[in-house]
């Protein structure tokens, strides 16, 4: 009985170590497009359309105004998250984020700026 535990829970750690190098994949495999350290953004969901490559200065939160004025997905692969705003001024309070090393696919309502 004792064997058939720890066979169960060996069988399990398995699983887990084989999926987390799947689901580390999957994360970088969403836009290789984007270098590291820089944020983009595309004018279509799913990081289709027209790119936007930037690559902050550090210390530095200046509004940057997206493709055409407006984003649909965005990868951010700097170690801080990013805020999003509707108005290219980003004057009006931010209506969502980028997690530092993440990524967004469909950003809805399209964003026009961020910083």
């Amino acid at each position: 009985m004792r064997s058939l535990a720890l066979l169960a829970v060996l069988a399990a750690g398995a699983t887990l170590a084989t999926a987390a190098p799947a689901a580390a994949r999957a994360l970088h495999a969403a836009d290789p497009r984007c270098p590291d350290d820089a944020v983009c953004f595309w004018t279509e969901p799913e990081f289709e359309g027209e790119r936007q490559v930037v690559r902050p200065v550090s210390g530095s939160r200046p509004c940057i105004v997206t493709p055409e004025a407006h984003a649909e997905s965005a990868v951010n692969n700097t170690r801080f998250s990013r805020l999003l705003y509707l108005d290219p001024g980003c004057s009006s309070r931010p209506v969502g984020f980028v997690p530092a090393g993440g990524n967004t696919p469909f950003l809805d309502p399209p964003i026009a700026a961020w910083r």
